[in-house]
Protein backbone atom coordinates (compact mmCIF):
# COMPACT_ATOMS: atom_id res chain seq x y z
CA UNK A 1 0.00 0.00 0.00
CA UNK A 2 1.36 3.32 0.25
CA UNK A 3 0.22 5.97 -2.61
CA UNK A 4 -3.42 5.22 -4.37
CA UNK A 5 -2.96 2.65 -6.82
CA UNK A 6 -4.54 4.07 -10.54
CA UNK A 7 -6.64 1.15 -12.40
CA UNK A 8 -6.98 0.89 -15.63
CA UNK A 9 -8.43 -0.90 -18.42
CA UNK A 10 -7.18 -2.03 -21.65
CA UNK A 11 -10.34 -2.61 -24.36
CA UNK A 12 -9.62 -4.25 -27.29
CA UNK A 13 -10.48 -7.33 -29.55
CA UNK A 14 -6.98 -8.02 -30.80
CA UNK A 15 -4.86 -10.22 -28.53
CA UNK A 16 -1.72 -8.99 -29.76
CA UNK A 17 -2.63 -5.53 -28.69
CA UNK A 18 -3.59 -6.30 -25.15
CA UNK A 19 -0.71 -7.64 -25.02
CA UNK A 20 1.04 -4.98 -26.32
CA UNK A 21 -0.68 -2.39 -24.75
CA UNK A 22 -0.15 -4.40 -20.99
CA UNK A 23 3.46 -4.29 -21.70
CA UNK A 24 3.74 -0.47 -22.41
CA UNK A 25 2.14 0.27 -19.48
CA UNK A 26 4.04 -2.05 -17.19
CA UNK A 27 7.16 -0.53 -18.80
CA UNK A 28 5.91 3.09 -18.47
CA UNK A 29 5.12 2.22 -14.56
CA UNK A 30 8.91 0.95 -13.88
CA UNK A 31 10.11 3.98 -15.41
CA UNK A 32 7.78 6.30 -13.45
CA UNK A 33 7.89 3.96 -10.34
CA UNK A 34 4.34 3.91 -10.08
CA UNK A 35 1.83 1.49 -9.24
CA UNK A 36 -0.81 0.40 -11.88
CA UNK A 37 -3.80 -2.26 -11.71
CA UNK A 38 -4.77 -3.22 -15.46
CA UNK A 39 -7.53 -5.02 -16.37
CA UNK A 40 -8.07 -6.20 -19.93
CA UNK A 41 -11.39 -6.60 -22.03
CA UNK A 42 -11.43 -7.87 -25.38
CA UNK A 43 -14.80 -6.15 -25.89
CA UNK A 44 -17.13 -3.23 -25.55
CA UNK A 45 -19.97 -5.30 -24.07
CA UNK A 46 -17.43 -7.03 -21.83
CA UNK A 47 -15.99 -3.54 -20.32
CA UNK A 48 -19.59 -2.13 -20.00
CA UNK A 49 -20.77 -5.27 -18.39
CA UNK A 50 -18.06 -4.88 -15.68
CA UNK A 51 -18.44 -1.25 -15.70
CA UNK A 52 -22.00 -1.76 -14.17
CA UNK A 53 -21.16 -3.74 -11.16
CA UNK A 54 -18.02 -1.14 -10.59
CA UNK A 55 -18.61 2.34 -12.44
CA UNK A 56 -15.70 4.02 -10.40
CA UNK A 57 -13.08 1.65 -10.56
CA UNK A 58 -10.81 2.92 -13.21
CA UNK A 59 -9.30 6.25 -13.51
CA UNK A 60 -8.04 5.31 -17.19
CA UNK A 61 -9.15 3.52 -20.01
CA UNK A 62 -7.60 2.46 -23.53
CA UNK A 63 -10.15 1.78 -25.47
CA UNK A 64 -10.12 0.36 -29.48
CA UNK A 65 -12.33 2.06 -32.06
CA UNK A 66 -13.05 -0.67 -34.44
CA UNK A 67 -14.42 -3.76 -32.73
CA UNK A 68 -16.75 -6.46 -33.67
CA UNK A 69 -20.34 -5.63 -32.10
CA UNK A 70 -20.63 -2.59 -30.18
CA UNK A 71 -17.34 -0.17 -31.54
CA UNK A 72 -15.62 2.00 -29.06
CA UNK A 73 -17.26 5.35 -29.46
CA UNK A 74 -20.54 3.72 -28.64
CA UNK A 75 -18.76 1.87 -26.05
CA UNK A 76 -17.93 5.16 -24.72
CA UNK A 77 -20.50 7.32 -25.12
CA UNK A 78 -22.19 4.49 -22.16
CA UNK A 79 -19.04 4.54 -20.41
CA UNK A 80 -19.96 8.31 -19.66
CA UNK A 81 -23.28 7.93 -18.46
CA UNK A 82 -21.63 5.18 -15.96
CA UNK A 83 -18.37 7.65 -15.32
CA UNK A 84 -18.17 11.13 -16.02
CA UNK A 85 -14.90 11.64 -15.09
CA UNK A 86 -12.91 8.62 -16.28
CA UNK A 87 -10.24 9.36 -18.77
CA UNK A 88 -10.63 7.61 -22.36
CA UNK A 89 -7.56 7.13 -24.63
CA UNK A 90 -8.75 5.67 -27.89
CA UNK A 91 -6.63 3.62 -29.92
CA UNK A 92 -7.48 3.58 -33.87
CA UNK A 93 -5.98 2.58 -36.72
CA UNK A 94 -7.13 5.77 -39.23
CA UNK A 95 -7.08 9.24 -38.07
CA UNK A 96 -10.33 9.19 -39.88
CA UNK A 97 -12.29 8.15 -36.41
CA UNK A 98 -10.69 11.55 -34.42
CA UNK A 99 -13.44 13.75 -35.09
CA UNK A 100 -15.94 11.23 -33.46
CA UNK A 101 -13.56 11.05 -29.99
CA UNK A 102 -14.63 14.23 -28.97
CA UNK A 103 -18.20 13.31 -28.83
CA UNK A 104 -17.05 11.29 -25.74
CA UNK A 105 -15.02 13.69 -23.80
CA UNK A 106 -11.74 11.71 -24.92
CA UNK A 107 -8.45 12.86 -23.21
CA UNK A 108 -6.35 11.46 -25.92
CA UNK A 109 -6.26 9.22 -29.23
CA UNK A 110 -3.10 6.69 -30.32
CA UNK A 111 -2.75 5.36 -33.59
CA UNK A 112 -2.20 1.21 -33.09
CA UNK A 113 1.43 1.25 -33.72
CA UNK A 114 3.85 -1.74 -32.25
CA UNK A 115 6.25 0.88 -32.41
CA UNK A 116 4.48 3.47 -31.19
CA UNK A 117 6.91 6.36 -29.95
CA UNK A 118 4.04 8.46 -28.44
CA UNK A 119 2.76 6.12 -25.54
CA UNK A 120 4.48 7.28 -22.67
CA UNK A 121 4.40 10.96 -23.27
CA UNK A 122 0.18 10.39 -24.10
CA UNK A 123 0.13 8.28 -20.54
CA UNK A 124 2.65 11.02 -18.39
CA UNK A 125 0.34 13.68 -19.38
CA UNK A 126 -3.26 11.67 -18.78
CA UNK A 127 -1.48 9.76 -15.54
CA UNK A 128 -0.87 13.54 -14.00
CA UNK A 129 -4.44 15.06 -15.12
CA UNK A 130 -5.76 11.93 -12.99
CA UNK A 131 -3.30 12.79 -10.14
CA UNK A 132 -4.39 16.42 -9.83
CA UNK A 133 -7.79 15.78 -9.93
CA UNK A 134 -7.64 13.52 -6.99
CA UNK A 135 -8.51 16.35 -4.52
CA UNK A 136 -8.85 13.84 -1.42
CA UNK A 137 -6.75 11.24 -0.37
CA UNK A 138 -7.60 7.73 -1.11
CA UNK A 139 -6.86 4.53 0.61
CA UNK A 140 -6.38 1.64 -1.39
CA UNK A 141 -7.15 -1.65 -0.72
CA UNK A 142 -6.29 -4.35 -3.02
CA UNK A 143 -8.40 -8.10 -2.93
CA UNK A 144 -7.89 -11.40 -4.40
CA UNK A 145 -10.53 -10.03 -7.06
CA UNK A 146 -10.60 -6.29 -7.18
CA UNK A 147 -8.50 -2.94 -6.02
CA UNK A 148 -10.42 -0.33 -4.20
CA UNK A 149 -9.44 3.66 -3.83
CA UNK A 150 -11.48 4.73 -1.04
CA UNK A 151 -11.69 8.38 0.21
CA UNK A 152 -10.70 8.40 3.63
CA UNK A 153 -13.91 10.21 4.74
CA UNK A 154 -15.90 7.54 3.77
CA UNK A 155 -14.38 4.88 5.94
CA UNK A 156 -15.74 4.79 9.43
CA UNK A 157 -13.44 1.82 10.72
CA UNK A 158 -11.98 -1.27 10.14
CA UNK A 159 -12.03 -4.34 12.31
CA UNK A 160 -9.65 -6.96 12.52
CA UNK A 161 -11.58 -10.54 12.31
CA UNK A 162 -9.05 -13.78 12.29
CA UNK A 163 -6.31 -13.37 8.73
CA UNK A 164 -8.64 -10.65 7.64
CA UNK A 165 -9.09 -6.86 8.07
CA UNK A 166 -12.87 -5.66 7.02
CA UNK A 167 -13.00 -2.27 5.88
CA UNK A 168 -16.53 -0.91 7.17
CA UNK A 169 -17.51 1.85 4.93
CA UNK A 170 -20.15 5.23 6.21
CA UNK A 171 -22.99 3.78 4.48
CA UNK A 172 -21.99 0.35 6.10
CA UNK A 173 -20.84 -1.31 2.87
CA UNK A 174 -18.05 -3.75 3.91
CA UNK A 175 -14.68 -4.57 1.99
CA UNK A 176 -12.81 -7.95 3.49
CA UNK A 177 -8.90 -8.58 2.71
CA UNK A 178 -5.63 -10.37 3.68
CA UNK A 179 -3.84 -7.65 6.37
CA UNK A 180 -2.67 -6.90 9.58
CA UNK A 181 -4.17 -4.22 11.83
CA UNK A 182 -1.13 -3.94 13.68
CA UNK A 183 0.27 -2.88 10.51
CA UNK A 184 -2.96 -0.73 9.54
CA UNK A 185 -1.82 1.09 12.51
CA UNK A 186 1.42 1.90 11.54
CA UNK A 187 0.63 2.78 7.49
CA UNK A 188 -2.21 5.18 9.60
CA UNK A 189 -0.74 7.05 12.48
CA UNK A 190 -0.56 10.60 10.40
CA UNK A 191 -4.39 10.04 9.65
CA UNK A 192 -7.36 10.66 12.20
CA UNK A 193 -7.67 6.73 13.08
CA UNK A 194 -7.62 5.22 16.64
CA UNK A 195 -7.05 1.97 18.17
CA UNK A 196 -10.33 1.67 20.60
CA UNK A 197 -9.65 -2.14 21.06
CA UNK A 198 -7.48 -4.41 19.57
CA UNK A 199 -9.91 -5.18 16.79
CA UNK A 200 -11.05 -1.94 15.72
CA UNK A 201 -9.20 1.09 14.22
CA UNK A 202 -12.02 4.14 14.20
CA UNK A 203 -11.96 7.15 12.11
CA UNK A 204 -12.19 9.82 14.45
CA UNK A 205 -14.57 11.99 12.59
CA UNK A 206 -17.57 9.54 12.80
CA UNK A 207 -17.10 8.89 16.66
CA UNK A 208 -20.38 10.66 18.31
CA UNK A 209 -20.17 9.70 21.80
CA UNK A 210 -17.37 7.94 23.72
CA UNK A 211 -17.85 6.11 27.37
CA UNK A 212 -16.31 3.80 29.09
CA UNK A 213 -17.08 0.88 27.55
CA UNK A 214 -18.28 2.12 23.83
CA UNK A 215 -18.01 4.42 20.99
CA UNK A 216 -20.93 5.40 19.17
CA UNK A 217 -20.77 5.88 15.66
CA UNK A 218 -22.54 8.78 13.64
CA UNK A 219 -24.03 6.10 11.65
CA UNK A 220 -25.69 4.19 14.37
CA UNK A 221 -22.70 0.98 14.93
CA UNK A 222 -21.68 0.92 18.37
CA UNK A 223 -18.28 -0.47 19.01
CA UNK A 224 -16.43 -1.51 22.43
CA UNK A 225 -13.50 0.15 24.08
CA UNK A 226 -10.76 -1.89 25.51
CA UNK A 227 -10.12 -0.63 29.32
CA UNK A 228 -6.83 -0.32 28.97
CA UNK A 229 -7.05 1.70 25.53
CA UNK A 230 -9.75 3.99 27.09
CA UNK A 231 -7.52 7.02 28.63
CA UNK A 232 -5.53 6.92 25.70
CA UNK A 233 -8.84 6.93 23.35
CA UNK A 234 -10.45 9.81 25.42
CA UNK A 235 -6.98 12.00 25.27
CA UNK A 236 -6.70 11.69 21.37
CA UNK A 237 -10.32 11.99 20.58
CA UNK A 238 -10.35 15.69 22.90
CA UNK A 239 -7.30 16.84 20.94
CA UNK A 240 -8.84 16.02 17.46
CA UNK A 241 -12.09 17.37 18.27
CA UNK A 242 -10.51 20.51 19.67
CA UNK A 243 -8.22 21.27 16.76
CA UNK A 244 -11.77 21.16 14.70
CA UNK A 245 -13.57 23.50 16.20
CA UNK A 246 -10.23 25.80 15.33
CA UNK A 247 -9.94 25.24 11.94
Amino acid sequence: MGDAMISIAICDNEQVFLDYYQSKLESVARKLKIDLDIHRFSSGEALLFHLDDYPNQFQIIYLDIVMGGINGIETALKVRKLNSVVKIIFLTSSTDYVFNAFDANASHYLIKDLHDDKFDDVFAHVYNQVKANISEPLFSITTQQENYLIPFSEIAYFESFKRLVICHKSNKERIEYYYKISDLVTELEDKPFILIHRSFLVNMQYILKLSKIDVYLKNGVVLPVSRNNYEEVKDKLFNYNNQNRLK
